[in-house]
């Protein structure tokens, strides 16, 4: 099986930069073998002629690797390590030295000095490089990451136009992965599971890069929806996996996070309001001024607006901190119980159409209704 991608771009020249500790380590770690140097060059070769490649490292702590390097046409580039105890000499407790500042430099210096260069293939998981990455893109340039399951932060591999674990790369480490899960809904459940054990926030561009993990194949282009309609988004898929009742999706502000039908969302979730949810039941116990129970046309527009730029059904706290912050921005001039108050008018008026999931209700404007609420509440 030929893992490796067919770049269906122009061809241009390729420079590598490995960062060798974080992959060596990584590798070792997760595989118990040494990187695969062949393999990795091969890869490289795909996007066109490899002028450049570049690894950097301590290579007293290293010896024995830098023949591999040199056997592949990659450069050692040596960055010394520094030691706390410097009258031990390098019996000394090491501490992090600089290669992701050598690192940068050179390839900052390659992308201004070599126009001739395409594509930068970066090798490492460490999510530091994340401005670089962007640096690059920036200059009309492709970039590739290559990272370590387990071992790649999310957001670099996101920040990439590719990226690709390892055991992509290697066939022989590919072989090792036993676990792969072949239906694509089965995927995305373990693909949870998985981001939970790790204690990773199960975002949509998290959960796919963890079903790229569990089953390396996927991609949602490739299956329908129950009307025979292919994917055109991640999201689209994920949306599906929900009708079926095998996942449920959970939007606070912008972010939208991928929970199990049983999991209590709210609070799993890494970016919704730190105070608990609270319940129609709980608000009713509030009091409110009665300069505060006048809503005015120009309110309800504004509570409209809001309401409508959620693409699915929140919290009630959700609505409540978005009008909030609407207040702190000078569009409404409502206090904290009156905005709790308009709430719950639109909740009892039907205005809002509630949905309820575990021991949550969620709460969405029903687009088949028109938008009349009551223009003044006594």
């Amino acid at each position: 099986m030929n893992l490796f991608p067919q770049y269906q771009g122009p061809a241009t020249d390729v420079a590598v930069f490995i960062d060798f500790e974080n992959i060596y380590i990584s590798v070792r770690n997760r595989y118990d073998t040494n990187p695969n140097f062949e393999s990795i060059m091969e890869l490289c070769q795909r996007y066109g002629r490899v002028t450049i490649a570049r690894a950097y490292a301590d290579w007293y702590r290293y010896p024995r690797v830098t023949n591999a390097l040199y056997a592949n046409a990659i450069e050692p580039m040596y960055v010394p390590t520094y030691h706390y105890d410097r009258e031990q000499g390098r019996m000394g407790r090491p501490i992090k030295n600089s290669v992701d500042m050598h690192l940068c430099i050179d390839l900052m210096k390659t992308l201004y000095a070599f126009g001739n260069i395409g594509t930068y293939v970066l090798i490492t998981g460490d999510r530091d490089f994340i401005p670089l990455v962007n640096a690059v893109r920036q200059q009309g340039k492709k970039t590739v990451v290559i990272g370590v399951a387990q071992a790649t932060a999310s957001h670099l591999a996101q920040s990439a136009d590719e990226f690709l674990f390892y055991n992509q790369v290697d066939e022989d480490v590919d072989r090792l992965q036993s676990q792969e899960v072949q239906d694509p809904y089965a995927a995305v459940v373990q693909a949870v599971r998985l981001g939970r054990e790790r204690g990773a926030a199960t975002t949509l561009a998290g959960v796919k890069l963890l079903m790229m993990e569990v089953a390396p194949d996927f991609d949602e282009h490739k299956f329908k929806d129950r009307s025979g309609r292919a994917f055109g988004k991640f999201k689209d898929f994920v949306r599906d996996a929900e009708r079926r009742g095998l996942v449920k999706v959970f939007t606070s502000g912008s972010v939208s996070e991928v929970f199990l039908p049983a999991e209590d969302a709210y609070s799993l979730s890494h970016f919704a309001p730190e105070a608990p949810p609270a319940t129609v039941e709980e608000e009713e116990t509030d009091t409110v001024d009665e300069q505060d129970l006048i809503l005015t046309d120009s309110d309800w527009a504004v509570f409209e607006e809001a309401m409508r730029s959620f693409e699915e059904p929140v919290l009630f706290i959700q609505v409540y901190d978005s009008l909030r912050g609407l207040r702190n921005k000078e569009i409404i001039d409502l206090s904290n119980n009156a905005i709790k108050h308009m709430i719950k008018v639109a909740i009892n008026e039907g205005l809002l159409k509630r949905v309820t999931r575990g021991s949550h209700a969620y709460y969405a404007i029903d687009p088949g209704k028109p938008f009349h609420p009551a223009r003044a509440v006594s």
